[in-house]
């Protein structure tokens, strides 16, 4: 079996930049996928100098070369990936319904799966801060054996429609026990129109619902390159992030591979990618967040927006310690540090940065990130700091060529983190980005 898979994940807790290192991968990629997660995540890539938000087809899908698939580990918001392929012929890719293969178990997010979204977050006492694309009960049904799948797109009208019927009779229920049932209850489509909207959406996507499995047998048998890319990432991860603060699948590398049906032994490199500071959306741990002036510096200068829902990131300094949880969790390889040019700016607004290398913990110092939640609400951050100011300009295309205080906060991630730093992103444009031979 070959070597030949690169699977780009996220290292903290996502809006790391994963579409630029996916981007530089896929130009001699064969197969750009994406097997997890749903419309909730986002990312976006430069296709003909425009930038294009993208969230259900990888970004690899601007290389022309490359072929994009969806597996099965993936839910698929019928509207969102319509707009998608709209947006992308727009940008010249004319080919996109014969280069995009979908896997045909993957599930679909119907209408009331966002509203049953809505109305877990009303429920809760400490809501997660979802982005209510209805993602979470779209993997809830799936578990329920319940759930609308890509190939039920292809059934018969009146099939379709029992297959919807029993998918969300359970949703109709609880809405009715609801303090806002009437408004739920009215804005459901009927099960009639649901199944003609989605058997339409069937019949344009017929040529692009298939069977993935025999696809990636063939590339790896072959040794043609794939590259994943991976939505949310490693403490966003079902089992092993923040949870309940957490999203609805598994993000860590174990999760991508599972979710496109490729075995591990066909890992080439996982490349874990984080930004020179930090960000958050949504509720849950953030040990480094800044919540003076100093986070508002940094979320205006990093533009830190989700690229979703656009709502204001959480922002801090740099964490090394969730990154050597990740280098075992998700068994990174190397590391792609993007936004080197906003922390130079961000040096320059106060005079320094700092970086967190280790958290004060029931009198401890440690050097990993602690699950429990009830005591990392506890930890205090361990900061190293560099003093000074730097700036890169369009002259910096290789390690050497950064300042002296910019490679000095690299060699300092390298040496906290145990693992190299490859990849060092230095603007917002995909050829922004220095490669190091390490």
């Amino acid at each position: 079996m070959k070597k030949c898979v690169t699977a780009i994940v996220g290292s903290k807790w996502g809006d790391e930049g994963k579409g630029k290192v996916a981007s530089y991968e896929a130009q001699d990629a064969v197969y750009v996928c994406k097997g997890n997660g749903g419309a909730n995540a986002g990312h976006s890539v430069i296709i003909n100098g425009e930038n294009t938000p993208l969230h259900h087809i990888p970004g690899g899908i601007a290389s022309p070369g490359t072929t994009a698939l969806i597996g099965p580990g993936a839910v698929i918001d019928l509207v969102v990936l319509l707009q998608e392929i709209a947006l992308l012929q727009e940008r010249g890719i004319f080919d996109i319904l014969e280069r995009l293969k979908i896997s045909g178990n993957a599930h679909v997010v119907l209408p009331s799966h966002k509203k049953m979204d809505s109305l877990c977050e009303e429920f809760r006492s400490n809501p997660i801060g979802t982005t209510k694309r209805g993602i979470g009960p779209c993997y809830a049904d799936k578990h329920y054996r319940v759930g609308v799948r890509m190939y039920d797109l292809l059934l018969d009208r009146q099939t379709l429609e029992k297959k919807i019927k029993e998918a969300t009779q359970m949703h109709r229920l609880l809405f009715a026990q609801s303090h806002m049932a009437q408004d739920y209850i009215h804005s459901l489509l009927s099960y009639s129109t649901m199944a003609n909207t989605l058997k339409q959406t069937g019949n344009f996507l017929s040529n692009c619902i298939t069977d993935i499995e025999p696809i990636i047998a063939n590339a790896i048998e072959r040794g043609d390159k794939i590259v994943i890319e991976g939505a949310q990432a490693y403490r966003l991860d079902i089992d092993h992030g923040d949870y309940p603060m957490v999203t609805s699948s598994n993000t860590v590398t174990a999760g991508l591979l599972a979710g496109m049906g490729i075995p591990p032994q066909a890992l080439k490199e996982a490349i874990g990618i984080d930004k020179a500071y930090n960000s958050r959306v949504g509720n849950g741990i953030f040990p480094t967040e800044c919540c003076s002036n100093e986070g508002n510096i940094i979320r205006n200068l990093g533009h830190e927006f989700g690229t979703t829902t656009g709502r204001p990131r959480r922002c801090g300094w740099m964490d090394v310690v969730p990154l050597r949880s990740a280098k075992y969790t998700c068994g990174l390889d190397c590391l792609c540090i993007n936004h080197l040019d906003t922390l130079g700016k961000i040096s320059l607004e106060l005079g320094s940065v700092k970086v967190c290398t280790a958290y004060k913990y029931k009198g401890h110092v440690i050097d990993y990130f602690p699950q429990n939640l009830d005591c990392t609400s506890s930890i205090v951050p361990v900061y190293t700091e560099i003093v000074g100011k730097w700036a890169l300009d369009e002259h910096c295309t290789s390690f050497e060529d950064l300042p002296e205080l910019a490679q000095s906060f690299i060699e300092l991630v390298e040496e906290t983190s145990g693992l190299p730093v490859k990849y060092i992103g230095t603007g917002p444009s995909n050829d922004d980005l220095i490669v190091r031979n390490l």
